[in-house]
């Protein structure tokens, strides 16, 4: 670690500590320290720690630190039914600050078009976003673990979603078991609210984009390699983990039902999975209002169901007054110290100090386009709840990017408000629609993994698997394809290990899965023995399997050849330091080119070869 990076991790312990004084702390401490740790600590931009800031000029003064999410929580309900309105804060009407957050949610989507245009060969839209938003190109770096978040009303299907994405992935606590089906581990399911209390966290397979693989613009993608395997069209599989969190109900930024809790559970999400029960059948608490068997909705009925775009509105209400809240816990001293004081508040949130200056600007622009109000946020003391709600609504719209698992598809009622939410897309912060039966896609994994028929209607986990590539799309990674050798796009051998231990490849069960619905097993698997091989056992075993840029890194927009570098040598795959490197897009014919370090990672940038100047262990035998 650099000195500076070892003095941000004292501040984070040092911070935490203190503001915890008078209480046990050595866990919060051990707790923060990982927090910063797992969060790539090569990064430049200041991180936060559950709603903390890392800010060394604010350490001194506890005052000026952001306060964790449920500590604000506590601070910011509210009484009597009535928001709580900072006494500094100019008040707002009701539809005001319903336009103000229609506004937010507007210009989060004019920014995030504007910012997956950058990728694009498109000189002219290109230049275009340049003078429309601010580079990027700060605070790349890997993802390190990339995160989809689950949400939703209690029993929406959120459980069912989650364990038919992980084959059932073992939560904390479980013993592994080979007698009941209750045994395997998993989410908890069941028809009734709040089956899940603590999150449910385990790794999904999510099929790449398509076009961001060297072997999509292949006739035979095949003939590369996967760490992972790949789904029936041939694409590869990229590990996520998925976190399943406990259902909301209307008010829980107040404390109703499991509290603000699950809110902060999802800080460590890069993109959210609005799980909606588009069959209507069920209440905002998920208590059930309609039997299943009911059929279509007949004339005069219409009453007895739930509209699921009410859901999409009170649940994006919940988001945006749980981070309201935290801001006028600390308004006062928003209001003294001006915006930097706002950026490191909105830096607790998991979001990068490029990405709020983003917000901000955007921010600012449309404010003195539309209301002719030059530089907003260096006057935040004549601010109105409009004004906070517009940001916050802002800042969720581009921070957590929201798909929609319309799930329940299979009931008849689920057709019609199916039609009516993917025309209204976009809409309430969710982009796009994936309509799918969570239940028939688990029992199709549940009777892979038991090897015995399960009654009811099954499906291949395709509809999970679209919905959980669409929600990638909305924070697309660069991928990245380290090779030891330009020519034959060979593996480097310091990845082997990763290649057969690492805890996101995936189980005996779902290897199954991917197998029953037409996949492709990983490139180092071993399916006579049942196991994870390295390549020099597969030959030995006469087991041909090609290797050809099996592995993949899943990189942050705007990462540099530097970055690969580091998240490289954090894997143990080189050490020393970086001498020179070589790149292509892997297409076929193309000659690699050197490429500095500060070289940004693109598309036509994707394969690279980077030397160093030591050799690792496996380098030296």
């Amino acid at each position: 670690f650099s000195s500076r990076q070892v003095e941000r991790l004292m501040s984070i312990i040092l911070e935490t500590a203190t503001t915890e004084l008078g209480i046990p702390s050595v866990l919060s401490c051990i707790y923060a320290a990982k927090d910063f740790l797992d969060a790539a600590p090569q990064e430049e931009d200041i991180r936060m720690t559950a709603g903390r800031t890392v800010d060394a000029e604010n350490n001194k003064n506890n005052d000026n630190a952001a306060l964790e999410p449920s500590i604000a929580e506590k601070e910011g309900k509210e009484k009597n039914g009535e928001k709580r309105r900072h006494p500094l804060l100019r008040p707002s009407s009701p539809s005001k600050i319903e336009k103000g957050n229609l506004e937010g949610l507007e210009i989060a989507e004019l920014l995030l078009r504007r910012l997956d245009l950058k990728g694009t060969s498109d000189d002219t839209a290109n230049k275009k976003n340049q003078a429309l938003s601010p580079d990027l190109s700060k605070g790349g770096g890997s993802f390190g673990t990339y995160t989809i978040g689950i949400v939703g009303k209690p029993s929406c299907g959120k459980s069912t979603f989650f364990n038919a994405a992980t084959a059932f992935s073992r939560q904390r606590g479980q013993q592994e078991g080979k007698g009941d089906a209750s045994e395997w581990g998993g989410a908890s399911m069941a028809a009734h609210p709040f089956t899940t209390i603590d999150p449910n966290i385990g790794y999904c397979l999510v099929p790449a984009p398509l076009g961001s693989c060297p072997e999509d613009y292949d006739d035979n993608p095949l003939s590369f390699g996967s760490t992972h395997g790949r789904d029936p069209h041939g694409r590869r599989f990229l590990p996520v983990l998925l976190k399943d969190v406990a259902g909301l109900v209307p008010g829980a930024y107040q404390g109703k039902g499991r509290g603000n809790q699950f809110l902060n559970d999802l800080l460590d999400a890069n993109v959210l999975i609005h799980t909606v029960d588009a069959s209507g059948s069920a209440d905002a608490s998920g208590n059930k209002i309609v039997t299943d068997d009911e059929g279509d909705i007949a004339p005069g009925k219409e009453q007895q169901y739930t509209n699921p775009i009410d859901d999409l509105s009170w649940i994006r209400r919940e988001l945006v007054e749980w981070v309201y809240n935290n801001l006028m816990a600390k308004w006062e001293t928003i209001v003294r110290k001006g915006r930097s004081k706002l950026a490191g508040m909105f830096s607790g949130y998991g979001q990068r100090e490029a990405m709020v200056e983003t917000v901000f600007l955007a921010l600012e622009k449309f404010l003195e386009e539309k209301y002719h109000r030059d530089k907003a946020l260096d006057h935040i003391d004549t601010w109105d709840e409009c004004d906070v709600h517009r940001l916050v609504s802002l800042f969720l719209g581009v921070r957590f990017p929201m798909a929609l698992c319309l799930n329940k598809f299979d009931l008849p009622a689920a057709k019609k408000f199916t039609k009516e939410i993917q025309l209204s897309l976009p809409i309430h912060g969710a982009h796009v629609g994936t309509p799918l039966s969570a239940r028939a896609e688990m029992k199709f994994v549940k009777e892979q993994m038991c090897g015995s028929k399960v009654e009811g209607e099954i499906s291949p986990p395709f509809g999970i698997w679209q919905c959980l590539t669409s929600a990638m799309m909305l924070q697309e990674p660069v991928l990245v394809f380290p090779v030891s050798d330009m020519v034959t796009l060979a593996p480097m051998s310091g990845l082997n290990k990763a290649a057969v231990e690492d805890p996101s490849l995936p189980s005996s069960g779902m290897l199954r899965c991917i197998q029953a619905a037409g996949g492709t097993l990983p490139s180092c698997w071993n399916d006579i023995e049942k196991t994870y091989c390295m390549p020099s056992k597969l030959r030995e075993r006469g087991v041909g399997k090609s290797m050809r840029l099996r592995d993949a890194l899943l990189m942050k927009p705007g990462s540099t050849v530097e970055d690969v570098f580091l998240t490289l040598k954090r894997l143990g795959a080189l050490s020393g330091e970086f001498v020179r490197a070589e790149a292509c897009s892997g297409k076929e014919g193309e000659k690699p080119k050197p490429v500095p370090k500060a070289q940004a990672i693109s598309q036509k940038i994707c394969v690279i070869k980077i030397m160093s100047n030591k050799r690792t262990a496996w380098q030296q035998s």
